[in-house]
């Protein structure tokens, strides 16, 4: 076991559900090293000893051994841990008994109509480093439009688009095809705000009919993996292209 936080350790022990863990910590329940500690993000490393109720807490390793899932996100669900109303969570789509303990959460987000690939793990720093702009990782996305997009507009995208609600500006754009019905466009993105491309298209005035992801850093959808389906990768793969 590396260096965790006391919640994450908690959690791994499996004496309670997250909110219970928490709660425990707070109320100053938990002691390290016979130390009372109130801080769910107090990091504790493979010597320390954790009790709750004069009893040492074991950490049980394969709660917390790090997974990581490509998935194909289909249309109609959420990127969140758990459903929302009538929005069910991708996390459904996880039919692998063995995986559903695993604590896992996706990285980003897709909004409910936009599918394609996205990450599911939970490795926190795998999906951080996924996060962070400086790291300058790439996201390809495919996008078809009602009508003819013009050289104008494609120009437009690309020098960045100023709005009052923000600026959005792609890493970069090309136009696959277009004529009088439609017209496809591939767009990089560094660093996506939320709805950013659905907030370009809008201001410039076109209809999205379809939008996928099918690209993350070197990682591309499988084209034998069909929308709700998903595969495992190993650390290693993940270390290898992520420098991580």
């Amino acid at each position: 076991m590396k260096e965790i936080t006391l919640l994450k350790f908690l959690i791994g022990s499996n004496i309670g559900s997250r909110r219970a863990c928490f709660d425990l910590i707070v109320k100053g329940n938990i002691q390290v090293n016979d130390k009372s500690i109130s801080q769910p993000n107090f990091m504790i490393c493979p010597v320390d000893k954790v009790y709750y109720n004069n009893k040492r807490v074991k950490f049980q390793k394969t709660l917390f051994e790090p997974v990581y899932i490509m998935l194909y996100k289909p249309q109609g669900f959420i990127c969140s841990a758990r459903d929302e109303g009538d929005k069910p969570s991708i996390l459904n789509l996880i039919k692998q008994k063995n995986l559903k303990s695993k604590h896992l959460f996706p990285v980003g987000r897709l909004d409910f109509l936009t599918e394609g690939l996205i990450f599911i793990t939970n490795d926190g720093h795998f999906s951080n480093y996924l996060m962070r702009a400086k790291n300058r990782i790439q996201k390809h996305y495919y996008v078809e439009i009602k009508g003819k997009i013009t050289r104008e507009h494609v120009e437009k995208i690309r020098k960045g688009i100023y709005t009052t609600s923000g600026v959005y500006k792609v890493q970069e754009v090309k136009l696959i095809s277009a004529d009088n019905k439609r017209s496809k466009i591939v767009l990089v993105l560094i660093e996506g705000k939320n709805r950013e491309i659905r907030n370009i298209f809008a201001y410039l005035k076109y209809k999205i009919k379809n939008l996928k992801r099918f690209q993350i850093g070197q990682f591309k959808l499988d084209t034998k993996i069909k929308p709700g389906e998903y595969k495992l990768i190993s650390k290693r793969e993940i270390e290898k292209v992520f420098k991580i």
